[in-house]
Order: C-alpha cells, then sequence, then structure tokens
C-alpha cells in the first residue's frame, strides 16, 4: 500500500469519535493476528516437482503400504 493511502487513511480515521476509532484498532490489530491463508491453487504449483517428489514413485508407496498392512493383519491372525 503507498504511503499516501496509508496518511490518507490515517487522517480519516482522526475525524472517528473515540469509540469508533477504539473498535478500528481493534479490528486491525485481530485482522494483523491472525495467519495469512495462501490462495495458491493446486493448478498453479502442479508439475513444479520432479517425478518421483519425495523419491518414491506414488504406486511403489502405495504397494509398499498394503504389504505391510497386510503383513501386520497376519501377524493379528496367527495370535
Amino acid at each position: 500500500m503507498p504511503l499516501a493511502t496509508l496518511d490518507d487513511l490515517l487522517k480519516q480515521a482522526e475525524d472517528l469519535p473515540r469509540k469508533d476509532r477504539l473498535k478500528l484498532a481493534a479490528r486491525l490489530m485481530k485482522t494483523a493476528d491472525s495467519p495469512e491463508t495462501s490462495t495458491v491453487k493446486w493448478k498453479e504449483i502442479r508439475a513444479l516437482l520432479s517425478h518421483p517428489a519425495l523419491g518414491e514413485d506414488a504406486q511403489a508407496w502405495v504397494s509398499r503400504s498394503r504389504s505391510a498392512s497386510d503383513a501386520r493383519e497376519n501377524q493379528w491372525l496367527k495370535k
């Protein structure tokens, strides 16, 4: 925001009654304290990482996870 715009806003705020200035200050503090949300869309970031992004192909990860899950299930069935 340009400094001129900020100065204009401050001048406008000075004309407000004290109660309204306090409300404005409280709202500004609340919004300044809240985390900013990202507006990045998935379509904008797709294909930015090289394949495989985490060092493992997705299908290999799924297969390995299923095998591990099956092994745990078989272990419980044997008991």
